[in-house]
């Protein structure tokens, strides 16, 4: 059984997405961020970062293991159950590739320009809209892989796709113009583990 710490974050959903995927038992705890309860001392004795999302497996050696950061939960995962990953080296090598792509680079540029128009005083709109604009450059480069394969890393679904998926659901209208991103999104969104996991934690 894992314990899963989480919230509707892009980052809780990559793991959700990964742990439907690979039909692990799990039980979801909601990390409610507006209350702060990512800082309660229960918390941060899991993560003294306060950041979700957070996995405990219970199943993993003699002591339950605490791990944090989606991405490394997600690697996790996928070597611990053997899916969504490929075999051979130079194509996890791709698969990596693709996966901190967005992760790192697109990831920092969104939560960047978020936190310039939201959270500074005052806001600071122009220089938001120049990360956006290198948001959309990177968009563009992502199209051009899928044009010419399913996903992301290749012709085999990874965890790649399922590090971007969530930050891009639901921004079709502003990603029209990339007609490869949109048949992507799709075709993820049409997958029954994808849905669920996008629910977590709200399954209800």
């Amino acid at each position: 059984m894992i314990d899963l710490y989480t919230a509707s974050t892009f980052n809780g959903q990559r793991v959700s997405i990964m742990l439907e995927e690979t039909g692990l038992d799990y039980s979801v705890h909601d990390i409610n961020l507006v209350k702060g309860e990512q800082r309660h001392p229960d918390f941060l004795r899991l993560n003294p970062s306060g950041r979700i999302p957070v996995i405990v497996d219970h199943d993993a050696s003699d002591k339950p293991f605490v791990l944090t950061q989606s991405v490394a939960i997600l690697h996790y995962l996928a070597e611990k159950t053997g899916k969504l990953l490929p075999d051979s080296l130079i194509a996890r090598a791709r698969v990596y590739e693709w996966m901190n792509f967005h992760a790192i680079d697109i990831g920092s540029v969104l939560f960047s320009a978020f936190y310039l128009e939201k959270r500074v005083t005052p806001p600071q709109p122009e220089a938001a809209e120049i990360l956006r604009k290198r948001i959309h450059e990177l968009y563009q480069h992502f199209d051009q892989q899928l044009a010419h394969q399913d996903f992301l890393a290749g012709s085999s679904y990874s965890i790649a796709d399922v590090t971007t998926f969530p930050a891009l659901f639901g921004q079709e209208q502003e990603l029209k113009d990339y007609q490869h991103l949109n048949r992507w999104l799709q075709q993820l969104n049409n997958r029954p583990a994808v849905k669920r996991g996008m629910r977590v934690p709200n399954l209800g």
